[in-house]
């Protein structure tokens, strides 16, 4: 089965760029509330040899433009990295969902198998498209996008599971986690009558005995 490079990419960026910038408004009012200066949590790490969060956010949009841009050949904005505050991060994410939900399927490769190269400072990184979305960009946008989240749940913002992964397109559910997830209910299954159940197994009986006689002939 072919791969729709499109679909691959570009609505599950734009899914999670909107979850984090969600995430990034309850930091900054959470904040507020509680009288923590917005730098204390800009510039949060988990280790000392790790980028802040201020830092995380920023290569999370570069990794989603920057992936898009690269399967495409449209060019991505640039971005001077002197977000300095939670208003500005979120507006460099309004700016990278704007540029990703611009670009059209036909402007993706048709074949996945496509060469395609990513220059580094060290060398030139060599993948076809599948491989590349796959096993370099999904990998590297989700590292930092999650770095990130833990940033934030470390340093006591109230986040959970279901802000991280925000409202999953097409997916419904039935019980208790339906509500917790303000999630639409699925719809239950009609039940099949007694009747119709014998209808179709006597249906399919005869399917299968039409298909024999063919067989052997």
């Amino acid at each position: 089965m072919s791969v729709d490079l499109y679909q691959l990419t570009a609505p599950v960026f734009v899914h999670n760029l909107k979850n984090l910038s969600a995430i990034l408004k309850k930091a900054a009012k959470s904040a507020k509330a509680r009288g923590i200066e917005p730098a204390v949590l800009l510039n949060g790490r988990l280790a000392p040899d790790m980028f802040p969060l201020l830092r995380q956010v920023q290569i999370v949009t570069d990794n989603a433009k920057g992936c898009c841009s690269r399967l495409t050949g449209a060019e991505a904005p640039v971005f001077e990295d002197g977000d300095a505050d939670f208003a500005q991060l979120n507006q460099r994410i309004n700016d990278t969902i704007k540029f990703i939900k611009g670009l059209k399927k036909h402007q993706f490769p048709d074949n996945a198998d496509d060469a395609i190269e990513m220059r580094v400072p060290i060398g030139v990184l060599h993948f076809n498209c599948e491989e590349y979305v796959k096993g370099w960009a999904f990998p590297n946008f989700y590292f930092h996008l999650t770095t990130a989240y833990n940033i934030l749940r470390h340093n006591g913002i109230e986040i959970g599971k279901a802000d991280f992964l925000g409202m999953v397109p097409g997916m419904t559910a039935t019980g208790k986690i339906a509500k917790m997830m303000g999630l639409p209910q699925a719809k239950k299954k009609s039940k099949v009558s007694k009747k119709t159940k014998v209808a179709r197994k006597g249906k399919n009986k005869t399917v299968k005995q039409a298909a024999k006689k063919t067989a052997i002939k």
